[in-house]
């Protein structure tokens, strides 16, 4: 598996390599799509009519797997007003459990408040151990479950959710929390756990950490990638001057300078418009100063010292959201860690992108150590 650029779009290109590369990369008819495909992203609009264009042919061919991939695509950069969106998903998920078969599952409706979160349970036979999985800021829990294939076989039970602002549970209208680890709580009462690894993807990765500095009966903690502040999305994808004025309003308190700013940079690119209108999305804040202040309280100054489990921290050298010296930031915070294993894929190992996007079972068999150390 490789890492591939098929756009002039950085962000288009991790989104092509995690939809389709760990999957699907040698498979022909996906091949064949792209070129049809590829020609047309060249805006968000496009994007989605390109991805779903070619979900409804494979309807028509009956290859519903690669269907289901292909609404997940599609419905990727729509705000969650879009009627298409709502559509593209509710096809996404139905194709999703109709082909999938690679583990044995429960899906379960997990009371939380006065909704539900969604989650499933894959299930190993006489497993004595649990791993719970989370994404972050954009993943569908579907798309979680899909990639614990690379895990199949492992000698643990796996709860895969959507919490606040994810998925299934953002469309019910639970907006995302700081206090994860309210969620994760709820997850280990339900299904009555004493005991359990979590591990986080992507905006996952913080949330774990988050939840392991108050909750104990964590006992291993997974970051897949490390993420240590939001901020850190917006300053790598931005010129330092710009960054610098973003914080100095944010600090003021200028909000219709800071708004006015914002939605001018948004205007001239597509990647820093998506981030902001999905954040917007995920945690309702009704504009960009609303929404950086609500981000302030997602950083991990100040857990370090409250987390004493097992820690895996993942990182690749080219992510285009996390600086690679936030792991080295973080090992040193980690004081009271019971140990901490870290792993830092470059580019000659093809998993130096986001999440090792294009080349995930690299990530993968380093968690299936870590899961797999004093299991006893």
């Amino acid at each position: 598996m490789t890492y591939t650029n098929y756009v002039n779009n950085q962000q288009f290109n991790l989104q092509i390599n995690r939809f389709i590369n760990d999957f699907y990369e040698s498979d022909e008819r996906v091949n064949q799509d792209l070129q049809s495909i590829l020609p047309n992203l060249t805006s968000t609009e496009k994007w989605y009519s390109a991805w779903n264009k070619m979900a409804e042919y494979r309807v028509t061919t009956g290859d519903l797997e690669l269907a289901s991939v292909y609404y997940q695509a599609a419905e990727f950069y729509l705000p969650l007003a879009d009627p298409r969106k709502r559509i593209a998903y509710e096809n996404y998920k139905k194709l999703f459990y109709k082909t999938y078969k690679q583990w044995r599952f429960e899906y379960h409706d997990v009371p939380y408040g006065n909704s539900s979160l969604p989650a499933v349970k894959l299930i190993t036979p006489n497993a004595t151990k649990t791993l719970i999985v989370f994404a972050g800021y954009d993943s569908l829990m579907e798309e979680m479950v899909k990639a614990m294939n690379y895990l199949k076989g492992i000698g643990y039970n796996i709860i895969v959710f959507d919490g606040p602002g994810q998925g299934g549970a953002l469309r019910q209208g639970i907006k995302l929390i700081p206090e994860w680890e309210n969620p994760v709580a709820t997850i280990f009462d339900y299904f009555g756990i004493k005991n359990a690894a979590v591990m986080g993807v992507s905006f996952g990765g913080y949330l774990a950490m988050r939840a392991a500095a108050y909750d104990k009966r964590i006992t291993k903690v997974i970051c897949f990638d490390i993420f240590y502040s939001f901020f850190d999305s917006l300053k790598l994808s931005m010129p330092k001057e710009i960054f610098t004025k973003i914080s100095e309003l944010l600090n003021s308190g200028d909000q219709p300078k800071l708004n006015k700013l914002v939605y001018r940079l948004m205007d001239k690119n597509i990647d820093f418009k998506w981030k902001i209108e999905k954040g917007m999305e995920n945690t309702g804040a009704t504009s960009p100063y609303k929404l950086l202040r609500k981000f302030q309280q997602y950083n991990m100054d100040g857990l370090g010292e409250s987390i004493n489990q097992d820690v895996l921290l993942l990182a690749g050298a080219s992510d285009q959201y996390v600086p690679l010296n936030r792991i080295y930031q973080i090992q040193s915070e980690l004081i009271n860690a019971k140990t901490i294993t870290s792993k830092i894929f470059n580019k000659t190992s093809g998993g130096d992108q986001h999440c090792q996007a294009g080349h995930r079972e690299l990530a993968f068999n380093i968690i299936r150590q870590f899961l797999n150390k004093n299991m006893a």
